[in-house]
């Protein structure tokens, strides 16, 4: 029982490392992420989470500063920051994984675009491929509660996805929710 124990708390230990990293804020050619948004379900019920990256069901890499899409009717590629996007329109009408929805940025400019999908499942290339296999096609919001669990969003499952501001940040750069008063990683108040 004893030997069980320590390898669970181990364990424990190593995955609490792991998901630690990942909370942290991070800039990318001027862009931060994450970013707070509000998703918007199909009941009308809506939460606020910490987007942590966008990727899909198939692999759990995400990419965690961008969203690439598909522009032009799918004749193009376009990589957008996270934090330049004002909203997502329209994917739970989707009736195949090429169909068009809304991509609003913040200075209002608003487009027309289809997923993307990881094309080389073997390698951890981009996501930009063809979206010809549900598994790997780019639709799942790769989020944080403010319990700090992680959780897989299906884009196609909600009615809109609201872009908030990036998240505060405590003393060390970890990614702290508007609900935390103190920092759990410092401990310090929070502004």
């Amino acid at each position: 029982m004893k030997r069980w124990m320590a390898i669970w708390i181990v364990c424990a230990a190593a995955g609490a490392q792991a998901q630690n990293k990942d909370v942290k804020v991070s800039e990318m050619s001027g862009h931060i992420s994450p970013v707070t948004i509000k998703v918007t379900y199909l009941n009308k019920q809506t939460r606020t989470v910490m987007l942590a990256g966008i990727g899909s069901t198939g692999r759990d890499v995400y990419l965690t500063h961008q969203l690439v899409v598909r522009g032009d009717g799918g004749a193009s590629n376009r990589s957008l920051w996270l934090d330049s996007i004002a909203a997502i329109h329209g994917t739970s009408t989707l009736k195949s994984l090429d169909g068009p929805f809304t991509i609003v940025l913040k200075n209002g400019n608003q487009f027309p675009a289809t997923f993307t999908a990881f094309h080389d499942v073997a390698a951890s290339g981009a996501c930009n491929g063809e979206p010809t296999d549900e598994r790997f096609t780019c639709n799942i919001l790769f989020v944080r509660n403010d319990d700090d669990g992680m959780e897989k969003i299906d884009l196609r499952k909600v009615e809109d996805v609201e872009f908030l501001a990036p998240v505060r940040r405590d003393k060390t750069g970890y990614a702290m929710f508007d609900v935390w008063r103190y920092s759990p990683f410092t401990g310090e108040k929070l502004p």
